[in-house]
């Protein structure tokens, strides 16, 4: 990187990257943490996994309401996965064994006489050319260097044997790369001319599939590109300048076996920034697309757009014309070049099309859509406790929801719009056609007004269709004919009602955070009634901070609640001390904090902490969802309201009989475990990274009650169709019963 970058780079850190405000910081988010990586190990092996795909034929359309790229997550033990190859790091002479080791400078025979006084005489040991191949990248990359046997010999004249002594490393010691075969993914996507293909359209998943930090798409759903990787993780966590190629979106070989005179057109739309926070505008931070000429094996780049200040989306029409692309084998890639650091120059793509009989003008989408996703159907939270709610459930329902629809055709649509809603377990649903929009909605967004408690709905979630904690699947549904695209035309969310409050949709744009020791920050809940408060969720993003600033995971605090500000009064505060803690399984994962001791609260309450040190700490700030009026914060002086539009991603937690997630007990020898397919619908299957030989499978339902017992077996299908949909616990215990480890489950259907 340049003098001139890193220089304006650093000023970008202190400046328009995070904004400030008397104490208070906001940040471009930096993103979570996935598991594993591919490149991790497996039982201790490195792996490496192939994947197959499933060919895609024109015309091609995917506009991210549905995640099409491909997870890859394989492990050895999966269904289909076969062991390939097996490549070794040492070959000498044409031959690789298990043991090898060389040094890698010369090692010598001692050969020592033991007259008086002995004499020692040293000869090399004879050298030998070795492959050594370069197992982190595959193909694996190969040199050829000169080494010794990894030991020294020490002889005596008048001794018949000989004594061996092996060396300490480092040495250039034998390994090996499994390289496995993972079958294509079977599952299959309907066209708008109702022909069934393929549902995997793209090979990779660098990229995020999201509704919420794309700024008016479209239609719901993005792809957005930035510097963390598929794991969630930065390209690069050390180097905070870092800079480079970081996302791809890479395509499955498709049939383009079409002469030029087709008129093959490619069109997408694209946005920089959206709701990320990162306005530091630098050129060669860029959004690049390239095409792959089959016969050539070779990728070229076709067009590229600068990192540019917010804008709305815009289209892009790319002729296909040249020969070495109409071919069979063709693929296409978006990529960005990007700040390696963090979820830093947001790209988001939407709308991809491909396909014949298209014109330079063929800009017309004859489709109506949904444009963000929501998250509630109550009025001022997106989940509160079970037993609170069940006291007057109409006095917590909203009145009306506005949801927006776009008609992105330039003609006026007959569009009818509803909502449908039912608990998990199946019980309850109710179906509401609530509107028409007819004319003036041409390439128009609108809102679609939906009547939730009010005039002939009244709608309430039922307490009596549920004990303890509640689920319930609501989809808002829009129709019109024609439309190239159904699969935009509804919006579906799950409303959670079970032990805690919250304001926040679950997606973090940003990061917030003071960096004063002894700032207070206080987040305002009315409670209906009064309730036994044990804990406080929350999401850190696991972020650097900018240098010379020290890491969020150094910050301390100490749990704080609060009966009011003004006077300060503070009812609880932990004696222990708290610091920033991640869950490694994926964006947006909330850590709990308990409190030292559960404490009777009602009325008024602020829930938060005082921080110990000035480390910012980076909690999840939720763009989308403006609660600004419920934040303080206090570094100097009295507490002041929040200057930042949004929530916090914090929430209060009370004592419950059922707590679907948390208040499940822990395993006591917690081990990582995956379930997949995740919604599940007739089986899943189960892997844990463990050496689990017999145990037993237990499924528990979102109240905590036993549905399923099986013999746990590692990969082996699980049979669901008997598990009601809805949120489950899937636990693996072991031949003692003792629970080693957990997942939740939807089952889907």
């Amino acid at each position: 990187m340049s003098l001139n970058r890193t220089l304006l780079f650093l000023a970008c850190v202190l400046g328009s990257m995070a904004l400030y405000a008397q104490g208070e910081v906001l940040r471009a988010i930096r993103g979570g943490m996935a598991k594993e990586s591919e490149a991790a190990k497996a039982n201790g092996l490195n792996t490496h996994y192939i994947y197959q795909f499933l060919p895609q034929t024109l015309p091609i359309q995917d506009d991210f309401s549905v995640d099409r790229t491909r997870k890859r997550w394989a492990r050895p033990d999966d269904p289909g996965v076969t062991l390939s190859e097996t490549i070794y790091r040492l070959e000498a002479l044409g031959v690789s064994e298990p043991g090898m080791r060389y040094a890698t400078d010369t090692t010598f025979l001692y050969l020592t006489d033991m007259q008086e006084p002995p004499v020692t005489v040293r000869t090399a040991l004879p050298s030998i050319s070795v492959t050594v191949r370069d197992l982190a990248v595959y193909p694996p990359t190969e040199t050829v260097e000169v080494v010794w046997p990894a030991y020294n010999i020490f002889d005596t004249i008048q001794s018949p044997s000989q004594d061996t002594l092996f060396l300490l490393p480092p040495l250039l010691l034998q390994d090996s790369l499994l390289v496995y075969s993972v079958p294509a993914d079977t599952r299959t996507y309907i066209r708008p001319d109702n022909s069934i293909v393929p549902l995997i359209l793209w090979e990779d998943d660098d990229v995020h599939v999201n509704g919420t930090y794309p700024i008016d798409p479209p239609t719901i759903g993005v792809a957005s590109f930035d510097g963390l990787s598929r794991t969630g993780m930065p390209y690069d966590f050390v180097t905070y300048t870092s800079y480079g190629i970081a996302d791809r979106l890479t395509s499955v070989p498709i049939d383009l076996q079409y002469p030029a005179s087709d008129s093959v057109y490619l069109s997408f739309f694209y946005q920089a920034q959206g709701r990320s926070g990162d306005t530091f505008i630098q050129p060669q931070d860029s959004l690049v697309l390239e095409f792959y000429a089959p016969e050539e094996d070779t990728w070229y780049r076709v067009w590229r757009t600068p990192y540019v200040a917010q804008a709305p989306f815009e289209q892009v029409l790319i002729p296909i014309k040249q020969f070495r692309y109409l071919k069979n084998g063709f693929r296409m890639r978006f990529l960005n070049y990007a700040t390696l650091s963090g979820a830093f120059d947001h790209w988001h793509i939407d709308y991809v099309r491909l396909a014949t009989q298209r014109s330079f003008n063929d800009t017309r989408l004859v489709d109506v859509a949904y444009v963000m996703p929501e998250s509630t159907l109550l009025e001022n939270y997106t989940a509160m406790p079970y037993t609170t709610y069940s006291i007057s459930p109409d006095a917590f329902m909203l009145t009306n929801a506005n949801v927006d629809l776009k008609n992105l055709d330039v003609d006026d649509r007959f569009i009818r719009f509803g909502m449908q809603a039912r608990e998990e377990n199946g019980s309850g649903l109710e179906n509401f056609e609530n509107g028409l929009n007819t004319s003036g909605n041409a390439s128009s967004t609108f809102s679609s007004l939906h009547p939730i408690n009010s005039g002939a709905n009244d709608f309430e979630y039922d307490p009596a269709l549920s004990t303890d904690a509640a689920f319930w699947r609501v989809k808002y549904w829009a129709n019109t004919t024609p439309d190239i695209n159904r699969y935009n035309d509804t919006i579906t969310f799950i409303q959670e009602i079970s032990n805690y409050y919250a304001y926040d949709d679950g997606s973090a744009e940003q990061t917030y955070g003071l960096n004063s020791a002894g700032g207070k920050l206080a987040y305002r809940f009315d409670l209906a009634q009064g309730d036994s408060l044990r804990a406080i969720r929350m999401y850190f993003s696991p972020s650097l901070n900018p240098p010379p600033s020290a890491s969020p995971v150094q910050g301390s605090f100490l749990i704080t609640i609060w009966k009011g500000l003004s006077p300060e009064v503070i009812q609880h505060q932990n004696f222990s001390f708290s610091a920033p803690q991640y869950k490694e399984d994926g964006l947006d994962r909330f850590v709990e904090y308990p409190l030292d001791s559960t404490i009777y609260v009602e009325g008024t309450i602020y829930i938060g902490w005082t921080q110990t040190n000035d480390v910012v700490m980076n909690l999840g700030f939720d763009r989308n969802r403006n609660n600004a009026s419920r934040i303080f914060y206090r570094t100097t002086g009295s507490f002041t309201n929040t200057s930042f539009s949004g929530s916090l991603m914090m929430r209060p937690v009370f004592v419950a009989a059922v707590d679907p997630f948390a208040g499940v007990e822990e395993p006591v020898q917690e081990q990582e475990m995956f379930l997949y397919p995740n919604p599940a619908d007739e089986h899943f299957m189960i892997r844990t990274n463990g050496d689990l030989v017999t145990g037993n499978v237990v499924v528990l339902d979102a109240l905590g009650r036993k549905v399923l017992r099986t013999p746990y077996r590692s990969g082996a299908p699980v049979p669901s169709t008997g598990l009601a949909t809805g949120l489950h616990i899937v636990r693996v215990l072991d031949a003692s019963g003792s629970v080693v480890a957990q997942e939740k489950l939807l089952i889907q259907r």
